[in-house]
């Protein structure tokens, strides 16, 4: 690399990066990069020495963002609309780092690293301010900090042993540039804008560039983000980063995590025990080494999270995520022991019934000895032939019961039957009850922390003024009502059309899902009857636990199709903003997940058995599809409930803790020896080595869309199928343990670290867990009256007033809780009005001051 290259440090430590200048284009789109080592000779001939003087400082600035491009050449394109094509995000590229640089003063530096480049944008703090401003972003006002309620009664200090946060919370104000000596730490530039918030005010800036330039209205760029020529830009959208991404000019964008020591790591034992060395010798600095400060608060299940420190560093939209599984784990202990007291009771219950039925079968079986040893002395003395047929049937079915292979079988159904019929007892009536009832105070408590927690992250105010995404189109125009400028918007007309569009295919996905469900219960009925003289081992593995895997995998199949599909009509139904674009997006995804997951329990609580005397399809009498002698269908509904819990969750578990693990444990078997040595190179890791690391780790993704469709699918198991599964709420809470600890590990660790979004909530999600509740009251209602054993001996008038008098009384109870559960606690309340003078007063009697020098 040619020396007169300006150096460029991060401030991650380690050797400063030698970065590449911006190159500029031609009118081909031709880069100097093809050039240099031309333009190196004529330098060096000119002034061999001046380059190496004037330009070789050090710029100990952050890099707050990296975009990456692959390496081109025009030569590289053969194809004539390639060659257009590369010529075409050339110009942009040069659009966009000229309008990136010259109207919104980023710092961009360029590193060539193999086989791309990787642009280095850094935000002066001047423009991090303006930014901060327009955005209306909160920040800390200097010696106003909020102090913390010591803990008084004995619930507060138990609850204190188990805090990880030890953040002071201060007053927030508004941030303004011209009162800005008022606001905590605006004497210190570099640390008065957090690493995340600095990355998320580089993202707003980004993506808010607009890249058009004079006559761009008459051109083909217009339509460059649509494939259909008759589209037309809208005059008042901007043509930002998510455009550029769109149109393939950069390929790649990331934010670098902190970096840490222990990451150098591959070995998690060495890890954990330069932990335990550290903890030790107490010479840990958690400022200096924030990621590996979280990981010691985060990972440790035994106590509660660090929301604060999770908010500080992945931002407040994924902190209300942790923050809402968290409460419900912590609200989940006291159903989980009633849970697991009524499993005890009911499996007490079971084992009793069961010994004595075995008492019974011992009773037969000694009647059937009996017989066998007077058969045996009649055919001695008679030789009679019903004696000897009488005797074989009776010896045969002897040995086949004392046979290993039946042994096993009978013990294995024994057992089954026996945890089947444990959940259901005399007790499921009132353990309903009782989650149904916790739903609404799982709400109203999540309403209070949500409230809480808004409060301290200063969000409970804000609004984001979101841009257009580049996907978006208009066909018409009209005027803005607010500007007075032209505006291009797509009509409602058209929407709606598409909207019933991909309504009509989410009912086909849905159709389609209940066809499932119906091939697996025909061909559970189908073998049943064909094995109806085979081994009962064998029936209830070819039938009844094949037919429950099968439509296990099904579920995870048709779930992973719809998921594409979901996102494919959410594109193709044209929303202009990205909330608008996730709101729908999570519709259907919940919608079709919801038929998905629940439609085989549905069938089992309240239609199976009720099929027509000639069987299932009219296939006969033998292939009627009942629950067993008694058609008591609450333990298969148990069973299903059970299965679908624990596999569930099961493929999040596979990719994210099993696979990393066998991937780690097959590096350490073919590198044996020579671990130790990579460590030792690895801990001399340059900056640049860093960066390619950083840009290599796997996208997070849409992470609070994924966990949230995942944790309200087990949300739904546990209020809609309660009163069928008691133990709902331990598989609940210790997949919530686990998916925290594994989440955390793999975000802090494995994956890129994501923009640090800010939100004011959990969004709609609050309204469709609202739709769950409501929807338990009416399947347990139907549950205890009509599937379990509970009511058997019931009129079927009898069970429906059961069902209308357990949805008044329990709806009327739930209605009154929310009701005298303020939403908002007073301390919170009382709390907002004191901010509110304390923040008039403070900026009231502020100065205003000049412009920032960077």
């Amino acid at each position: 690399m040619d020396e007169s290259y300006p150096d460029y440090d991060d401030t991650y430590g380690g050797k400063p990066l030698k970065l590449r200048p911006l190159p500029s284009f031609d009118q081909n789109g031709t880069s100097e990069h093809k050039s240099k080592k031309r333009k190196k000779k004529r330098k060096d001939k000119k002034s061999p020495c001046k380059a190496n003087t004037a330009t070789q400082t050090i710029i100990p600035k952050r890099i707050d963002y990296i975009l990456v491009y692959p390496k081109e050449d025009q030569s590289d394109f053969k194809d004539d609309d390639d060659i257009e094509d590369f010529k075409k995000r050339n110009e942009l590229r040069r659009r966009f780092h000229h309008a990136a640089r010259e109207q919104e003063g980023l710092e961009i530096r360029e590193r060539d690293m193999g086989e791309k480049i990787y642009v280095l944008i850094h935000c002066p703090f001047s423009r991090m301010c303006h930014e901060a401003e327009d955005v209306n972003l909160e920040m800390p006002l200097e010696g106003a900090a909020i102090p913390k309620k010591e803990p008084s009664g004995c619930f507060d200090k138990l609850k204190a042993l188990f805090i990880t946060d030890n953040e002071v919370d201060f007053i927030s104000a508004p941030f303004v540039v011209q009162k800005r000596a008022v606001f905590k730490g605006i004497d210190k530039p570099d640390t008065f804008f957090s690493p995340a918030l600095r990355s998320l005010l580089v993202h707003n800036i980004l993506i808010n560039i607009d890249v058009r330039e004079k006559g761009d209205k008459d051109s083909d760029f217009r339509d460059s983000m649509r494939r259909k020529a008759r589209s037309r830009l809208r005059p008042g959208l901007s043509r930002g980063l998510p455009f550029m991404l769109m149109k393939k000019v950069y390929t790649d964008r990331f934010i670098m995590h902190e970096e840490s020591p222990y990451e150098l790591e591959e070995d998690d034992e060495t890890r954990e025990i330069q932990r335990t060395l550290s903890r030790e010798r107490g010479d840990f600095d958690p400022t200096a080494d924030p990621r590996e400060a979280l990981h010691r608060t985060w990972c440790r299940s035994w106590k509660f999270q660090p929301l604060w420190k999770i908010r500080n560093y992945f931002g407040e939209k994924i902190a209300f995520y942790f923050g809402w599984a968290g409460e419900m784990a912590s609200l989940l202990w006291l159903p989980m022991l009633l849970g697991i007291a009524i499993w005890a009771y009911g499996l007490y219950l079971s084992v009793k019934d069961n010994i004595e039925l075995n008492e019974g079968l011992a009773d037969l079986a000694q009647q059937r000895d009996d017989l066998i040893a007077e058969l045996r002395q009649n055919i001695t003395l008679y030789n009679r032939t019903e004696d000897k047929l009488l005797y074989q049937n009776l010896t045969a079915e002897a040995q086949e019961e004392d046979s290993l292979f039946s042994g096993i079988a009978d013990k294995s159904l024994e057992i089954l039957e026996v945890f089947q019929t444990s959940f259901d007892s005399a007790v499921t009536p009132y353990f309903a009850l009782v989650i149904c009832l916790w739903g609404t105070i799982f709400q109203e408590s999540w309403k209070r922390t949500h409230a809480r927690l808004a409060y301290e992250w200063d969000v409970d105010t804000y609004h984001f003024s979101e841009p257009d995404r580049p996907e978006f189109y208009g066909t018409k125009e009209r005027e803005d009502p607010v500007s007075d400028l032209p505006d291009w918007y797509y009509p409602f007309y058209k929407q709606f059309l598409k909207f019933m569009t991909s309504f009509g295919i989410l009912i086909f996905m849905a159709l389609l899902v209940i066809a499932s469900v119906l091939g697996v219960i025909i061909y559970r009925v189908i073998i049943g009857a064909l094995l109806a003289d085979a081994s009962s081992l064998q029936r209830v593995l070819l039938s009844t636990v094949a037919a429950t895997l099968l439509n296990s995998i099904s579920i995870m199949i048709l779930g992973r199709v719809y998921d594409y599909i979901a996102y494919k009509l959410t594109d193709w139904e044209n929303h202009r903003t990205q909330s608008q674009y996730d709101d729908a997006l999570i519709l259907k995804l919940f919608a079709f997940q919801f038929v998905n997951s629940y439609a085989s329990l549905f069938y089992i609580a309240f239609f199976r058995g009720l099929t027509a005397k000639d069987g299932i399809l009219y296939l006969g009498e033998k292939y009627e599809d009942s629950c067993g002698d008694e058609n008591v269908c609450m333990p298969l509904l148990s069973l299903q409930v059970f299965v679908l819990m624990i596999v569930k969750p099961f493929p999040k578990f596979l990719k994210d803790v099993i696979l990393p693990w066998l991937k780690k444990l097959l590096k350490k078997c073919c590198c044996g020896g020579k671990n130790k040595v990579a460590d030792v190179e690895a801990s001399k890791m340059e900056k640049s080595d860093f960066i390619r690391k950083e840009g290599s780790k796997p996208q997070l993704g849409n992470f609070t869309l994924g966990e949230f469709t995942e944790k309200t699918i087990q949300y739904g198991f546990l209020m809609l199928f309660s009163c069928a599964l008691p133990l709902a709420p331990l598989i609940a809470i210790l997949v919530l343990l686990v998916d925290i600890r594994v989440d955390a590990r793999r975000m802090l660790w494995m994956n890129r670290r994501p923009i640090a979004f800010i939100a004011g909530g959990i969004g709609m999600w609050f309204s469709i867990l609202d739709f769950l509740n409501f929807a338990g009251v009416v399947t347990n209602a139907f549950l205890i009256a009509f599937t379990a054993q509970w009511s058997k001996d019931f009129t079927t008038a009898d069970r429906l007033w059961v069902v209308i008098c357990f949805e008044h009384i329990v709806l009327s109870v739930k209605f009154f809780i929310a009701y005298i559960i303020p939403d908002t606690p007073s301390d919170i309340t009382l709390a907002k009005r004191r901010q509110r003078y304390q923040i008039a007063q403070i900026m009231d009697k502020a100065e205003t001051q000049g412009p920032i020098q960077n």
